[in-house]
């Protein structure tokens, strides 16, 4: 499989909400989080809404949001999902660890909409993914972009061993944020998921350099990413 034409758009779209029809309001505030939509049912969870996820069928005339089941590990945002085949695939993501430090999720998770079941999958992304974007590409799960698991890594450990340290705190962010864009190691490497045969294959590089935080859109063989970040706290919007 390969996958080729990557534009890269360095900037934010917006886009006027006057033509779609207003749906119920999501029952809790929800930022930061993955979504899908399959045969009009739109799925939502992770960010704000912790391990909480909700569906609403657009295709019914009362329309209602509907809690499914829960997400079973790891609270997480800046993860992605892609719904293939009549299940979701949640990859990566950044939450807190069991001693309370945030730290990159390299686990992957897929749910079953007939069952309303999730189930750990056995395997593990071969590079980072976090802030990253994701695509469906005949059948398969397609991502790029995202943020240097032991740099991400080292920051907040950095953060937490300096509490009560001031000085030392001033310094790991100064020493954090003052890095030029290349020092950072975004990922500009492109991997795809197989989903029936759990197996993930290595498509190249980007022809530009990674991005954390953008977005991306799929269509006519064309991948356009949009907007995002090279630098921590530096956008391209």
């Amino acid at each position: 499989m390969k996958v080729k034409n990557f534009i890269y758009l360095p900037f934010c779209l917006f886009i006027g909400t006057s033509v779609a029809g207003a749906l119920p309001e999501i029952p809790e505030p929800f930022k930061y989080g993955v979504g899908g939509i399959e045969n009009g049912k739109i799925y939502i969870g992770l960010g704000s809404l912790g391990n909480n996820w909700y569906m609403i069928d657009t295709n019914q005339s009362e329309k209602k949001w509907t809690k499914i089941a829960q997400w079973p590990t790891v609270p997480r945002e800046q993860a992605t999902a892609t719904i293939i085949d009549g299940k979701i695939y949640v990859f990566g993501g950044i939450g807190k660890d069991k001693s309370g430090v945030i730290t990159l999720q390299k686990d992957v998770y897929s749910y079953d909409i007939a069952k309303d079941k999730w189930e750990k999958l056995m395997t593990r992304p071969p590079v980072s993914l976090a802030g990253h974007v994701s695509f469906i590409h005949n059948g398969h799960a397609v991502s790029t972009g995202g943020v240097n698991e032991n740099i991400f890594n080292g920051y907040f450990s950095d953060v937490e061993l300096s509490k009560g340290n001031s000085a030392l705190t001033e310094k790991v962010n100064r020493d954090y944020f003052s890095k030029p864009a290349d020092d950072y190691f975004l990922n500009n490497h492109i991997i795809s998921y197989d989903p029936s045969k759990n197996q993930w294959k290595n498509l190249g590089t980007t022809p530009f350099p990674g991005t954390a935080g953008s977005s991306v859109i799929f269509a006519e063989q064309q991948i356009y990413i949009l907007g995002g970040e090279r630098k921590t706290g530096a956008s391209f919007c």
